[in-house]
C-alpha cells in the first residue's frame, strides 16, 4: 500500500511516496439491495478454476422453496417497508447434465392453475406470522422439461436437482 505526502523543504513542496509494510486487518464486504425486483434470478457458480484448468462442480447446493430477501436489503430499500419480510417463491430451475466440454440443459417449472399471488397477508398482523397459503395458487405441480419431453415430478426431485439457475418471483 502506498501513501503520498506533500512535504515542504526550504519552502518548496515535494511529493514523497511512503510504503507501508504489511498492514493486515479483518474486513467484511457487504453488498445490499436498494430496490427489490419482481423476479429474482440466481446464477450458481458450477465450475472451479485451478490455474488454467476448469472443472465442473457437481455437488448438490441446497436452496429454499421460499426465500426471504429482507436480510439482504439496505436500510433505505425503496420498495420495502421497515421490518417486513421480502418473500420470493421458487418457480423454475435450470440444470446442466454433462461436463464443461458438453452436455444438455433441462428445466424444472412449477405449473399453477391460477396466476394469483402465492400468499396473502393477514392485515391485522404486521409480521409474517399472518401469512397463509391461498388455495390453488401456491400449490402447483412441478414438471421436468427437456427439449420436447415433459414429465410431472415430485417436489423432492427439484430439491435434489443440481441447480444452475434459480428463478424466484416476489410473493410479499
Amino acid at each position: 500500500m502506498y501513501f503520498q505526502n506533500i512535504s515542504p523543504i526550504n519552502g518548496v513542496y515535494f511529493f514523497i511516496d511512503k510504503k507501508t509494510e504489511g498492514v493486515y486487518t479483518n474486513a467484511r464486504k457487504q453488498l445490499l439491495i436498494s430496490l427489490v425486483p419482481a423476479v429474482l434470478i440466481l446464477h450458481l457458480k458450477r465450475f472451479h478454476q485451478a490455474g488454467m484448468s476448469l472443472r465442473k462442480v457437481n455437488r448438490h447446493v441446497d436452496f429454499p422453496l421460499v426465500l426471504d430477501l429482507a436480510p439482504f436489503c439496505s436500510a433505505f430499500c425503496k420498495n420495502v417497508t421497515d421490518g417486513r419480510k421480502v418473500l420470493y417463491a421458487l418457480y423454475g430451475i435450470v440444470e446442466h447434465n454433462g461436463s464443461m466440454r458438453g452436455g444438455h440443459y433441462a428445466a424444472y417449472v412449477k405449473i399453477r392453475s391460477s396466476p394469483k399471488k402465492h400468499l396473502e397477508h393477514n392485515s391485522s398482523n404486521k409480521n409474517v406470522q399472518g401469512l397463509k397459503e391461498t388455495p390453488g395458487s401456491a400449490v402447483g405441480q412441478w414438471v421436468y422439461v427437456s427439449d420436447t419431453y415433459v414429465q410431472a415430478v415430485p417436489e423432492s426431485r427439484i430439491l435434489n436437482s443440481q441447480a444452475y439457475l434459480l428463478f424466484y418471483e416476489r410473493i410479499l
